[in-house]
């Protein structure tokens, strides 16, 4: 116990005094999870898996992973560092992935891909139209769905909402703010 506080306190004091730069609390849970690989029975190795994530848990004002779970990571050794190509994960690089098929369900439709979301930009092409959303997905009015349902909105990018739901067949249906009607649409990015 006194040890945990004595730690505790050099940590806190060394977060206070400036100039002191704390490594990034990501690479540091990464670096606490090699520690845990050693281990061989699942329940000591998801008990070091959290005590690694206490870097983050702090950052967050979360609560503190127990005091067994943190003694369980100290006492693996350390491991090697990361090799250089072990790079970080971007955060916020683009877009959320594609949507997935729903397999054979996909024959009758599926949920919602996008749901009550502004829109940040639209364009009316010769190809139908084109609509991006705040996180980078680019949503295209297909050929055929502009032959039959051509879409006239005169209300600015702003005050609209689109809702994108998966359609029969694996196609995803465009539902502009409250309209009764939907536009078939493929997702460009």
């Amino acid at each position: 116990m006194r040890k945990t506080i004595i730690l505790a306190a050099a940590a806190a004091s060394c977060g206070l005094m400036p100039g002191v730069a704390l490594a990034d609390a990501r690479e540091e849970v990464v670096t606490g999870l090699t520690r845990c690989a050693n281990l061989t029975e699942d329940r000591q190795w998801l008990d070091c898996y959290y005590a690694a994530a206490q870097p983050m848990r702090a950052q967050l004002g979360l609560s503190p992973a127990p005091q067994a779970q943190l003694k369980l990571l100290y006492a693996q050794p350390k491991a090697q560092p990361l090799p250089s190509s072990v790079a970080r994960a971007a955060v916020n690089s683009g877009p959320p992935p594609m949507p997935k098929s729903a397999g054979m369900l996909a024959m009758w439709g599926g949920d919602d891909v996008v749901q009550n979301t502004p829109v940040k930009s639209f364009e009316n092409k010769p190809a139908g139209f084109v609509i991006t959303l705040p996180d980078g997905q680019v949503w295209q009015q297909t050929p055929e769905d502009k032959a039959r349902r051509p879409a006239d909105w005169r209300m600015p990018a702003s005050a609209m909402r689109v809702t994108v739901t998966q359609g029969a067949m694996g196609t995803f249906n465009l539902k502009m703010n409250d309209e009764n009607t939907f536009h078939k649409v493929k997702r460009v990015r």
